[in-house]
């Protein structure tokens, strides 16, 4: 047994309340900062633990000094990597992303779904529905094909009942190269015991799209769908892109 004392110790991380998609997108912005705007941000910090009484008396009770300075070190700037695709190469820009490239090139790879199960709650429909059409509307781009899929729908969103149904689903066929299930909220129940199946018990390349990320403006559905089709790609074998760099 390990006794922590009270006096000693500090809350850190977030609380679940806390972990919505807003909080994690706030604290993922003030990560992701430049070098240049994280040391302006931390010689600031410096300079008022430096001016607060408060401060200064707290660090003197555990002993500790901080320089105003930062530790400044040689660096190297390295020179940007070749993205190729499969018809096309180019050069990341300064942030280093290129899912923009990526979603309206064609893929190196791409593996075309032609045996797919669809799984969803009956009262998500029509969301279904829009989801098949914007995933065969983009998936032309990325050099995929997307074929009509053996619909399992759902009479309630109970565990069991996606559970039931994706074994149903998958005994109705042959062979299945993926099964895509739409959840009605970011549940992680439901979430593990679907991956628990699909992993373990009935194994088969899975992907859970939650309901709301589906919803709101079309271009943002869009880019949502981008993505999703990207990673069943990546999970089916495919390959989206490469580098000159020798292994």
């Amino acid at each position: 047994m390990v006794v922590l004392v009270p006096e000693l110790s500090f809350l850190t991380g977030l609380s679940d309340v806390q972990k919505n998609s807003r909080t994690v997108k706030e604290v993922m912005w003030e990560m992701m900062q430049s070098p240049r705007k994280h040391y302006t941000r931390l010689t600031s910090l410096l300079q008022q633990i430096r001016d607060s009484p408060e401060a200064s008396r707290e660090l003197q009770c555990w002993g500790l000094h901080l320089d105003t300075d930062i530790c400044r070190t040689q660096g190297h700037i390295l020179p940007l990597e070749r993205i190729n695709l499969r018809h096309r190469s180019f050069f990341p820009e300064e942030d280093l992303s290129w899912h923009r490239e990526v979603t309206k090139e064609v893929s190196i790879s791409a593996i075309s779904m032609n045996s797919w199960l669809l799984v969803y709650p009956r009262r998500l429909q029509q969301l279904a529905k829009d989801l098949l059409a914007a995933m065969r509307s983009a998936c032309g781009a990325v050099g995929m094909q997307v074929g009509q899929p053996t619909v399992q729908e759902l009479r309630d969103e109970r565990i069991e009942s996606y559970v039931k149904g994706i074994r149903s689903g998958l005994g109705s066929q042959e062979k299945v190269q993926l099964l895509v299930c739409i959840t009605p909220r970011n549940r992680d129940d439901v979430y593990r015991a679907i991956k628990k199946l699909c992993c373990v018990q009935d194994p088969v390349p899975s992907q859970v799209i939650n309901a709301q990320s589906l919803m709101g403006h079309p271009a943002k559905i869009r880019s949502v769908v981008q993505k999703v089709l990207l990673q069943i790609n990546c999970k089916l074998g495919g390959q989206l892109w490469g580098v000159d760099i020798p292994l």
